[in-house]
């Protein structure tokens, strides 16, 4: 297993070289030029990397090898990728610390948990003296830092570098629609962000009456209780005024999955089934599936999807509908708060995999050259679906524009939902796996077993988020032990 020989959290090496000081000689912005001279003082390091999104197509695949090409061609600086999936990066990360051969960097989007019990290595220093510190929109950066106080135990901490930026929004098929006499404008990002309850409940309603509405296994909507996909509990719980780290608290210390809250986003999920506004299948559902029924045109409106696939899996599989203007693009919904789940594709800093500070300045010089160029940018929105770290990148580059639909899509409810929604990010607990998927997934299924018994509704979500919270804070204690 690699020690950090030499290395002190000053960024000073038994070398004497100082970081820091090697930057503010270089002129404070660790140049290409400067920091490359300074990298080959050091010896060129190799940086390992695991990308979970390399493994979904063949798109983001060939664009992040020419991105790595490009990059080792100017710099010297090797990059290994090596693609990993979502679902089994938890379980190979714990075999390669077992193994004491893990990468420099993993994406944690999903899996943040992955930084809990000291494997993230802190790099507040590192990100204060990288220029993506003043790239980077503050709301965006919020995350991470709920994420390395929780994963770390101190507030103020980083462990992560942001790569984009993921919300969830909604989109909506313009044939229900005009069928329902729904005005684009009633429900997209022109009209703002729409109350479940007050506004999308009747919106729903009247599409529930139109010709497609009535056809046998049509719904408005779905909603998803898959355990792969439980982490909508994380987009409801924050919509109702809940934790912006979903079933647990900002702190990482509490469960929340049983908060006036939280209560109230689980039932609206099943009065909305009832009611015949969400699928009756919704048990089994998560994005897959909503956006298969979606394309499909089965559903009217997909929520729970987030802007990457909404616009790369959109574009790939729904090209002609996409350019001819069949959909339109929404704000996230709001139960009296603007707040809805993010996702934060990232990159976590391994504090095993470094051995010396030259590896450290070398990660962070990929991530600055990858993220922190306006051009890559656009190429990451285009071939990623990510949205740009600056803001104001949407609105001066000119593939935002595009066309209308890349005007509604990115200017339109891309940009309204970063300005006016605060993010909520899944937790990034020891644990966190069975936190953020498992255990939600048995509460749905209580629930729904409860109500098919006869319970009501109250009762049975009362009773399963107890017994959920109970398993929750049961984890969370135990972690705190070891």
């Amino acid at each position: 297993m690699a020690q950090n020989r030499g290395v002190v959290d000053s960024g000073v090496e038994r070398d004497g070289v100082n970081r820091r000081d090697f930057l503010k000689a270089a002129g404070g912005g660790a140049t290409a030029t400067g920091l490359t001279g300074y990298l080959e003082y050091q010896g060129k390091p190799t940086i390992e990397i695991w990308l979970s999104y390399y493994t979904e197509g063949k798109t983001k695949r060939l664009y992040t090898n020419k991105i790595v090409n490009q990059f080792e061609n100017q710099t010297g600086i090797s990059i290994n990728i090596t693609g990993v999936p979502y679902t089994d990066v938890l379980t190979k990360f714990r075999a390669a610390r077992a193994s004491g051969d893990v990468p420099h960097l993993i994406e944690v989007m999903t899996r943040p948990g992955i930084l809990a019990g000291d494997a993230g290595l802190i790099v507040n220093d590192l990100w204060q003296s990288s220029e993506l510190a003043d790239k980077t929109a503050d709301k965006i950066m919020k995350g991470h830092k709920v994420w390395g106080a929780q994963s770390t135990g101190e507030q103020g901490n980083l462990v992560t570098f942001p790569l984009g930026y993921r919300p969830y929004f909604s989109a909506w098929r313009k044939d229900w629609l005009n069928q329902a006499n729904i005005e684009p404008s009633e429900v997209n990002y022109k009209a703002g962000s729409l109350h479940w309850r007050k506004d999308v409940k009747p919106i729903y309603e009247r599409l529930n009456q139109t010709q497609l509405g009535q056809r046998e296994g049509y719904y408005p909507d779905t909603t998803g209780m898959k355990q792969s996909d439980e982490e909508y509990m994380s987009l409801y719980i924050p919509q109702h005024g809940g934790s912006l780290s979903g079933v647990v608290n900002v702190e990482g210390t509490e469960a929340t999955i049983d908060s006036k809250a939280a209560r109230e986003a689980i039932k609206m999920q099943f009065e909305f089934i009832d009611e015949g506004l969400f699928h009756e299948n919704s048990i089994n559902h998560g994005d897959e599936e909503a956006t298969t029924l979606h394309w499909s045109g089965k559903t009217a409106v997909n929520h729970i999807q987030d802007s990457t696939d909404l616009w790369g899996d959109y574009l790939e599989e729904q090209r002609g509908p996409m350019m001819s203007g069949d959909y339109t693009w929404g704000l996230p919904m709001n139960a009296g708060n603007k707040a809805a789940l993010a996702w934060l594709p990232s990159l976590g800093f391994i504090k095993d995999a470094f051995s010396g500070q030259r590896e450290k300045d070398a990660a962070v010089r990929f991530l600055e050259w990858w993220i922190g160029d306006d051009q890559r940018a656009v190429q990451n929105s285009k071939k990623l679906g990510f949205v740009p770290v600056t803001p104001q990148t949407i609105q001066e580059e000119d593939f935002f524009g595009k066309t209308q639909t890349h005007k509604e899509f990115w200017r339109g409810a891309c940009l309204k939902t970063l300005r006016e929604f605060r993010p909520a990010v899944i937790p990034a607990v020891p644990s966190a796996s069975a936190i953020t998927y498992e255990i939600p997934r048995t509460m749905h299924q209580r629930i729904s077993q409860m109500l098919g018994r006869g319970t009501g509704l109250d009762t049975a979500v009362n009773k399963a988020t107890s017994v959920a919270a109970d398993e929750i804070n049961r984890l969370l204690q135990e972690n705190r032990r070891q």
